[in-house]
């Protein structure tokens, strides 16, 4: 290509085009000049220059020499560059003391920065969208041209603190707060991506009474996230908590995914390294199917460094890490490696971070910590931080404090197993205390055989994929390990229930809101405050399993309604609703059959009834009803007054029980005392791993109905004896094939 002159260098523009107050956007992209001057200049200049349009056009016209360029860059760009010089003017006395600018303020600096570069290049991928949207960046520049600022951005005229924004107004991603950020890019571009990844000298605060130490700039994301949690904490999570409770959970949850983060860095750098030993390439792009072991290690891997909860059981995630971490898939059966021999507790995990990271007397850094990783620092900081909001009466009071705040983080991000440190092969000599990538430890320590997880068959002969299998034994044998209704029967249920975590399925993404505030309200309202030491929780939860079993026959057939006279009473009414047969709906049975949603919605419902504290209690306070899109909602699933009365969950007064009636006038709630009977009924029965789940379901729906349930489906055994009490009313046919309800006669038997 021909050198051109200055002035047709590629420029990057942005046309807009006005006519009738609308402004239609045409193009932002490099283009030559001497194509723009052909093809829009003087064809516009051409329709300009009509008379009537001309006069128009004049005293708005403002033609530049050639010799405007580049200076017409610094006119336009005036404030955004006056901005930063004054904010560098304020700053850099901080600097100079040897303190740290704040996080706000070094991401406002980015994003000045990031404005300045779309004006010099007009390319929409430097504005980190996740900080500007938010700040109105985005839309102002790509729409207008000119970088407009959200009110929570505050300007001063003063050199002392220019621009500001507070940490309750920072845009974050979830509800956590993670902070969106823009300086990343710019420090890998700056100082490389080993700088951000890696680790760099640095002053901890000194309020922490930290020494110098390695600190990443993952820290750096990390301690703006602590102080986000500290002055913005979130509305929406951990409300069971009181708010001291939910400042240290949530720093907790800053550190420990963190921590996440170093374990997947931990073994991705091993896993590579090993793989490349025998000097193949370690690129991730492992498309090809060889059964090379290297590639299929590397391929397992990346499945891993893929998944949500990489330390626990959800989306194959124990079974990719073993994949890739052991080496010979004749050792898949007996699953991670543990020198150790033995689990730890939750609590374990949190008493050993606690005691490797306090401000005062710490111990040595040891597995499962990894000393030289970012969120050991982390840690540090945030028990620091924890200690401002845990209990000042005694140093052993606020320690435990800040361990439930890590078992109830660890419990929520779902970490079931940890890096250890390897055995001591020669069996002389200290022992190694570093964590290292091909030694775990579990955090359960109950043992909960599911019978259906059996690695070895009837005929005892291996199984085919040992890595799957190693990987549900593992769940199964996991006090804390996340678990599913659908992947389990009803006879396994009370090993399963007993766990410290509901099942997979009941969770509030199983239930579609259409966007409707006030069920989106309860529904959030009860999840954020589920409680499994609550009876009425336990109760809830239980009965929604059930229920879920019972697909699609939770409906009623009309001619089996009882008449208004066997409905006079509280005692009659709610018998003849009791004793109802189950049935399918004959209409439709569309949103019936769908098992996760019942498990969600039936617990939600019933907990939303009893809870006094709960939206729907308030509301129905006001409105003494329940809001009709609730009622709407739950009446298509065969949810409401009528089956909570059929499963003796609540008592029935009227037969307009049938309609939904009106709450607690119609239909009205267990006493405590009967609530807590129910309760003590079914633990109890929990606790018979035979014929327990059999009884229970009789307790819900009826001998009949629960005897059928058994023998359909076979999720759970039938109780010999009490099956002989339904089928005493048994069909006989006779040569007609006519069926015939025949009463049995049981036999006495004779003395002697």
């Amino acid at each position: 290509m021909e050198c051109e002159p200055p002035s047709l260098f590629f420029i990057s523009f942005s046309f807009s085009f006005s006519f009738a107050d609308r402004s239609v956007f045409l193009f932002d992209a490099f283009i030559l000049t001497r194509s723009i001057y052909k093809d829009i200049i003087v064809p516009l200049a051409r329709a300009w220059s009509h008379p009537n349009i001309f006069q128009v056009l004049r005293p708005h016209l403002c033609v530049f020499a050639s010799h405007a360029f580049p200076q017409v860059y610094q006119w336009t760009t005036f404030g955004i560059t006056s901005l930063l010089e004054r904010l560098w003017a304020h700053q850099l006395p901080i600097l100079e003391a040897g303190n740290k600018p704040r996080h706000e303020v070094v991401e406002l600096c980015s994003v000045l920065e990031r404005t300045l570069a779309y004006a010099h290049t007009g390319n929409a991928r430097v504005l980190a969208s996740k900080l500007m949207r938010p700040l109105w960046l985005v839309q102002s520049l790509l729409e207008q041209g000119l970088p407009t600022f959200a009110p929570s951005v505050r300007m001063t005229s003063s050199i002392s603190n220019p621009i500001a924004i507070s940490a309750a107004d920072w845009p974050t991603s979830d509800n956590l707060n993670v902070p969106a950020i823009a300086s990343k890019r710019s420090q890998v571009l700056t100082y490389g991506n080993d700088h951000f990844e890696a680790s760099r000298s640095c002053q901890v605060w000194s309020s922490l009474l930290i020494a110098d130490c390695y600190t990443p700039l993952q820290a750096y994301k990390a301690s703006f996230h602590i102080e986000l949690s500290i002055n913005k904490l979130s509305p929406h999570v951990f409300l069971q908590y009181s708010t001291q409770e939910r400042h240290c959970i949530v720093i907790a949850l800053v550190a420990l995914r963190s921590y996440i983060a170093d374990v997947k860095t931990l073994v991705a750098t091993a896993i590579k390294k090993e793989c490349s030993s025998n000097g193949k390439d370690t690129d991730m792009d492992v498309d090809d199917m060889s059964p090379n072991r290297d590639k299929e290690r590397l391929r397992s891997l990346q499945k891993w460094l893929a998944c949500k909860h990489p330390l626990g059981y959800k989306d194959k995630a124990y079974e990719h890490l073993l994949r890739c971490v052991v080496v010979d898939p004749n050792d898949f059966s007996d699953g991670l490696t543990n020198s150790s021999k033995e689990k730890l507790s939750v609590q374990d995990f949190a008493v050993r971070i606690c005691a490797m990271t306090r401000v005062e007397s710490p111990t040595s850094i040891a597995a499962p910590l990894i000393l030289t990783a970012p969120s050991t620092t982390i840690f540090r900081i945030a028990y620091a931080r924890m200690l401002k909001y845990a209990p000042a009466n005694s140093p052993a009071a606020a320690e435990k404090c800040i361990q439930r705040a890590y078992i109830i983080a660890t419990n929520n991000l779902q970490i079931q197993h940890i890096p250890w440190h390897a055995s001591n092969p020669g069996g002389r000599g200290r022992s190694s205390r570093k964590a290292v990538h091909n030694s775990w430890v579990n955090l359960g320590r109950s043992s909960v055989l599911d019978p259906a997880t059996s690695t070895i068959g009837p005929n005892g002969s291996r199984p085919l994929d040992m890595a799957a299998e190693a990987a549900k034994k593992a769940q199964a044998s996991d006090a804390r390990a996340p678990w599913a209704v659908e992947s389990i029967t009803l006879q396994s249920l009370p090993g399963f229930f007993a766990r410290d975590c509901p099942p997979d399925e009941f969770s509030l993404d199983n239930i579609e809101c259409s966007g409707d505030t006030m069920l989106t309200e309860i529904y959030e309202w009860v999840f954020a405050n589920f409680n499994r030491e609550k009876p009425i929780h336990k109760i809830a939860l239980l009965a929604g399993i059930y229920f879920s079993h019972m697909l699609p026959d939770i409906f009623y057939d009309l001619k089996d309604k009882p008449s208004p006279n066997q409905m006079l009473g509280e005692w009659s009414a709610t018998s003849a609703v009791r004793n109802m047969a189950w049935k399918p709906n004959k209409g439709t049975r569309k949103g019936s059959t769908w098992r996760p949603q019942f498990i969600a919605m039936v617990p939600a419902y019933i907990i939303s009834v009893y809870e006094r504290e709960s939206p729907l209690r308030d509301y129905f306070s006001k409105k003494k009803a329940f809001p009709s899109s609730w009622n709407a909602k739950n009446s298509a699933k065969g949810i409401g007054s009528f089956n909570l009365v059929r499963m003796g969950l609540a008592k029935a007064r009227s037969n307009r029980i049938f309609k939904g009636g009106v709450p607690l006038t119609d239909w009205i709630l267990l006493t405590n005392e009967e609530l807590a009977a129910k309760h003590r009924e079914l633990m109890g029965l929990l606790q018979d791993r035979q014929y327990g789940p059999f009884k229970i379901a009789v307790s819900f729906f009826g001998l009949d109905k629960a005897v059928e349930l058994g023998a359909t489906t076979g999720t759970y055994t039938n109780h010999p004896a009490m099956s002989s009490i339904a089928l005493k009313k048994r069909p006989a046919f006779d040569s007609d094939s006519e069926v015939e309800i025949v009463e049995e006669v049981p036999c006495k038997r004779q003395r002697h």
